[in-house]
């Protein structure tokens, strides 16, 4: 009975790859459907990223708190020259960054290190509020 109740627990939570879906996808989407994109720069060995996407990141998903943006996770060491230029070369990770088109192109906001769902929530309506 417990591994019945586990598998369906499983399902419902968001997968490793609705998470981790294409950055190219995820840019695509935000231009197309006018969201702001948000990006979390991260790795596997680093405790605060992974503690930030399955305490933080993965329950957002699921309750639809990051259905107002374009979302994206990118693995450092798989995408280095991407993350270094999302990043601006800052080493410190995790980093959540939000993308919104502006008068003079993309306005960049960005939390650096381990986040509660608040100061992204808050992050996600100052942007959306134009703010």
């Amino acid at each position: 009975m417990f591994s019945l109740l586990l598998g369906i627990a499983l399902a419902t939570l968001p997968s490793e790859q609705q998470l981790q879906h294409n950055y190219a996808k995820a840019y695509n989407e935000s231009l197309s459907q006018k969201k702001p994109l948000l990006v979390v720069v991260g790795a596997p060995w680093c405790p605060a990223c992974q503690v930030l996407k399955e305490s933080t990141l993965k329950p957002m998903a699921k309750t639809g708190e990051l259905d107002d943006v374009s979302f994206v996770v990118v693995n450092r060491d798989e995408s280095p020259a991407l993350a270094a230029k999302l990043t601006q070369g800052e080493p410190l990770i995790p980093q959540i960054i939000l993308f919104t088109p502006g008068k003079e192109g993309w306005e960049r906001r960005k939390l650096r290190g381990f986040q509660t769902k608040q100061p992204i929530l808050a992050l996600i309506h100052k942007a959306l509020r134009g703010g």
